[in-house]
């Protein structure tokens, strides 16, 4: 299988909370080498692999949509210059971004296209409070549309629980003691993997919900 066959339109959808750099000033830093080093895996272009960002902190934003970056030198910069803010864990607003912006008709998805989101976080979402069941609800309208959902989780910090209930299946997630520890899954994220993911059993799922905005 030639990467070059990988027709995938992909989201990171990354953690820029207050703890990552509590736990070493350069984390940040390594979360984006991480990312950027999974991308370098992939052919960027129109016609094989499209990538999104959606950073979430006290609150979410697209940082940019699957159509602004076309070749692969422009995304990695852009990567690597990703904002830090350090403040709270809103998953649960980028994962509403994702299916609602990101994927949604007209913003650039593909109809063929394999559509994935990697998940990096080293803790719990907790806004608006933690626990919340949006987080879960959005995190099923991403699946409901077809979107995978990969979670990497960073540290002792993450509720492992409740990351399994937001991937795709338990296949899905990964987990790393350390932000150092990052370089040892990028091979995992390799295109093989992601745009024809070996067959697993779903986690299990409420019934879709409204998105409660």
């Amino acid at each position: 299988m030639s990467v070059a066959e990988c027709f995938l339109d992909l989201t990171f959808i990354v953690d820029s909370s207050g703890s990552i750099t509590e736990k070493g000033p350069e984390n940040w830093n390594t979360s984006l080498q991480f990312v950027a080093n999974v991308v370098r895996q992939f052919t960027i272009g129109p016609n094989n692999v499209q990538v999104a960002f959606v950073l979430f902190s006290h609150v979410a934003t697209v940082e940019w949509n699957l159509v602004r970056y076309q070749d692969s030198t422009s995304l990695l910069n852009a990567i690597l210059s990703v904002r830090y803010i350090a403040s709270f864990t809103n998953l649960n607003d980028a994962l509403y971004l994702t299916w609602s912006q990101v994927f949604a008709p007209g913003r650039g998805t593909r109809p063929n296209a394999v559509k994935a989101a990697v998940i990096l976080t080293d803790g719990e979402d907790n806004i608006p409070a933690i626990g919340t069941p949006l987080t879960i609800q959005n995190a099923t309208l991403c699946k409901n549309q077809g979107i995978r959902l990969i979670g990497v989780g960073v540290s002792d910090d993450v509720n492992r629980d409740r990351l399994m209930q937001i991937v795709s299946s338990s296949s899905e997630y990964y987990a790393v003691d350390d932000f150092n520890a990052l370089p040892t899954i990028v091979a995992q994220l390799r295109p093989q993997h992601i745009c024809f993911p070996t067959p697993a059993t779903t986690t299990p799922a409420p019934p879709s919900p409204a998105p409660g905005y």
